[in-house]
C-alpha cells in the first residue's frame, strides 16, 4: 500500500469509529480501554514490582507494588463477591491516611467503583448530608472516627461499616482480616470507560456548601501525566504525604503521578511537623506539597535550622499563595519552593513552574506567580461577556482540555453555573505576563482563603443573621499570619437590641465547621452600599480589610 493509499484507509478507520462512538459502540477502541484500565496496575508490577511504593512511617511497614496489586485484587474479590457491589456503586472513607486508600484507589480498575473521601471534621449535618447524598455501600473508618460512625448508625444510616483499625462494635468485617485471606480469586474486567467516574472529591461551590466533583479515569490519568512531565518525576522520587486524602491534591499533586511511574510515598495518619522534618532526614524526599500552615509549623519546629532540604528538587505549596518571608526561609536552604495554582474541578495539577529549566534566582524572581499552564490544559482569560482579554490585562481564569471534572454529583444546575460550552470558570482572576507566567490577582467573588481551605461568606452570614436583634452581617477575609485569612463580621443591630461578640461567635460554632468561625466582630451603624443598593465590596474592605475587632 503507498502512502497516498494508507492515508485513505486511515482517515476511513478514523471516520468509523467516530461514527461507532457517536452510536453508542466501543469497537475496538473501547475493547483496548477496557483492558487496558483494567490492567493499570498490573502494568506498573511489570517494571517495577519488587520496587517500594508505599511506606508507613507510622507503622513501619513497607509494600512493593507486587504487593500493593495484591492488596487491591483481594479487596477487589471482598467488594464485589463477598458484598455482592458491582460498577458505578461508592466505597467511603472516613479516616485518617493509611495504606487502605490506595488499596481501594488500585481496586476501581479492577471493579469500577467510585472511591469517595470525607472530611470527618465537617460538621455532622454537613458530613451526613454528603453521605446521604452519594450514597456508598461500604464506608471504612479509622479508630480516631469511631463516634462518627456510631452517630451514623443512631441516625439510620445502614452502610457496611468497616474499621481500618480495630473492629468496633457491630463490625461485621475487620479490614486486616480481608488482607490476610488467602481464599480469593482474580476479579474479572468491569468493562471500563476512560469517562467512567474513578473517584469523588469534595469542593467547596459558589454557596459554600460542598460538593462531589466527580472525577474520571481519563482526568486521573492526563493528571498524573501533567504532573509528572510538568516537574519532570521519575522512579526515583519519593514524596511525604502531608495532605489528607479528603483533599484533591493529598490524591493527584505527586501522590498517584508517583504511583503511576514507579515512584515513593511515604505516609502518615496526619500531619506532625516534628515527625515530618525526621521522615526527611531519614528517607531524604525529593519533591513534595503542603500549605503555607503547614510550612510555618515546620519552620518553627526547633530542628528545622539543622534539618538537610538538599534532597529536595522542589517543595510546592499550594490551596493559597505563601508569603515572601516564608518562601525565603526555605530558598536559604536551596529549596525551590514555588507557589502553584490547581482546582478540584480542572486537575488540580493546572500551573506550576518548569523547576528542571530554573533556578532559585529565577524563582524569587517570579515569586508570586504560580508558574505556567501545565502540560494538557487549555488556558484563557476572560471578560464578563465570556470573550479573550488581550495578553497582560485581568480577566477571569478558565480552563479546557482532558483534565476537566465530569461535574457534580447529582447536582446538574451547579454543573451549568461553572461549566459553559466545554469550559471550566474558576471565578479567579488573573493575567500573563511576557514570559508566559500566570499571576492570580484577587477572586470574583468574595471568598478567602484560610487554612488551605476556601470560605464563603454568604453561608457564614446567613447563620448569623439567625441571632435574634441582628438586622445585617457582612463577612470579609482579612490577613492572619498563621491561616492566611481570617474571617471579620461586620454586624448592623436593630435599635435597642444589645447582641454581643459572644453569641455571634457561639450560633457560629454551633452551626458550621471551626474554620468558619470569624475571628473578629466589628458593630457598625451601617454596610456600605453602592447606589444601586448592593454592597460596595472596594470600599467595604478599605475601610475594615484590617485584622481587628
Amino acid at each position: 500500500m503507498d502512502i497516498c493509499g494508507f492515508q485513505k484507509w486511515l482517515k476511513q478507520q478514523q471516520s468509523t469509529q467516530l461514527l461507532l462512538r457517536r452510536e453508542g459502540h466501543k469497537g475496538e477502541t473501547g475493547m483496548y480501554d477496557s483492558e487496558t484500565l483494567f490492567n493499570m496496575g498490573k502494568y506498573r508490577v511489570r517494571f517495577s514490582g519488587k520496587h517500594e511504593a508505599i511506606y508507613d512511617y507510622d507503622t513501619g511497614k513497607h509494600y512493593t507494588y507486587f504487593e500493593m496489586d495484591k492488596r487491591s485484587d483481594k479487596l477487589a474479590w471482598f467488594l464485589t463477591e463477598k458484598l455482592g457491589l458491582k460498577k458505578g456503586d461508592r466505597i467511603g472513607f472516613c479516616a485518617t491516611n493509611s495504606v487502605a486508600f490506595f488499596d481501594a484507589f488500585f481496586t476501581t480498575y479492577k471493579t469500577g467503583l467510585i472511591i469517595t473521601t470525607y472530611n470527618c471534621l465537617l460538621r455532622e449535618k454537613e458530613l451526613f448530608s454528603l453521605i446521604e447524598n452519594e450514597a456508598p455501600k461500604v464506608i471504612f473508618y479509622s479508630g480516631e472516627f469511631t463516634f462518627t460512625v456510631m452517630s451514623l448508625r443512631e441516625k439510620g444510616f445502614t452502610q457496611e461499616f468497616i474499621c481500618l483499625d480495630e473492629p468496633c462494635e457491630g463490625d461485621t468485617y475487620c479490614y486486616s482480616d480481608i488482607m490476610n485471606n488467602e481464599d480469593y480469586k482474580e476479579p474479572v474486567n468491569p468493562g471500563l470507560d476512560y469517562e467512567d467516574i474513578q473517584m469523588l472529591i469534595h469542593t467547596g461551590g459558589t454557596t459554600g456548601t460542598p460538593k462531589a466533583a466527580m472525577i474520571s479515569f481519563r482526568s486521573i490519568f492526563y493528571n498524573s501525566m501533567a504532573d509528572s512531565t510538568g516537574f519532570q518525576l521519575s522512579e526515583n522520587d519519593t514524596a511525604i504525604l502531608t495532605l489528607p486524602l479528603f483533599h484533591t491534591a493529598g490524591w493527584n499533586v505527586f501522590t498517584l503521578p508517583l504511583l503511576s511511574i514507579g515512584g515513593r510515598i511515604i505516609i502518615m495518619r496526619g500531619f506532625n511537623p516534628t515527625k515530618v522534618l525526621s521522615a526527611i532526614r531519614e528517607e531524604r524526599p525529593t519533591v513534595g506539597i503542603s500549605v503555607e500552615t503547614m510550612y510555618k509549623a515546620l519552620a518553627m519546629q526547633p530542628d528545622f535550622a539543622e534539618t538537610d532540604f538538599s534532597c529536595y528538587r522542589i517543595l510546592v505549596t499550594g490551596a493559597a499563595p505563601t508569603g515572601r518571608e516564608l518562601l525565603e526561609l526555605f530558598w536559604a536552604k536551596g529549596v525551590k519552593m514555588v507557589n502553584a495554582y490547581g482546582m478540584t474541578e480542572v486537575g488540580p495539577n493546572n500551573m506550576c513552574h518548569p523547576v528542571g529549566l530554573i533556578e532559585i534566582e529565577d524563582v524569587r524572581a517570579k515569586w508570586n506567580s504560580c508558574g505556567i499552564p501545565a502540560p494538557f490544559n487549555q488556558v484563557r482569560f476572560v471578560d464578563d461577556e465570556g470573550k479573550d482579554v488581550p495578553k497582560g490585562e485581568r480577566g477571569e481564569l478558565v480552563f479546557g482540555g482532558k483534565l476537566l471534572f465530569s461535574g457534580y454529583w447529582n447536582n446538574p444546575e451547579a454543573t451549568a453555573v461553572i461549566m459553559h460550552d466545554g469550559w471550566v470558570h474558576t471565578g479567579d482572576m488573573g493575567y500573563l505576563d511576557e514570559d508566559g507566567f500566570c499571576y492570580i490577582s484577587g477572586r470574583k467573588k468574595n471568598m478567602f482563603i484560610s487554612g488551605g481551605e476556601n470560605i464563603f461568606p454568604q453561608e457564614i452570614e446567613d447563620v448569623i443573621m439567625l441571632v435574634p436583634g441582628v438586622l445585617e452581617a457582612c463577612i470579609v477575609g482579612v490577613p492572619d499570619p498563621k491561616w492566611g485569612e481570617v474571617g471579620r463580621v461586620l454586624i448592623v443591630r436593630a435599635p435597642g437590641v444589645n447582641v454581643t461578640r459572644e453569641e455571634i461567635i457561639k450560633t457560629v460554632k454551633t452551626e458550621l465547621s471551626s474554620i468558619k468561625v470569624p475571628k473578629y466582630v466589628t458593630f457598625v451603624d451601617s454596610v456600605p452600599k453602592n447606589a444601586v443598593g448592593k454592597r460596595d465590596l472596594n470600599e467595604i474592605r478599605k475601610l475594615f480589610g484590617k485584622p481587628e475587632d
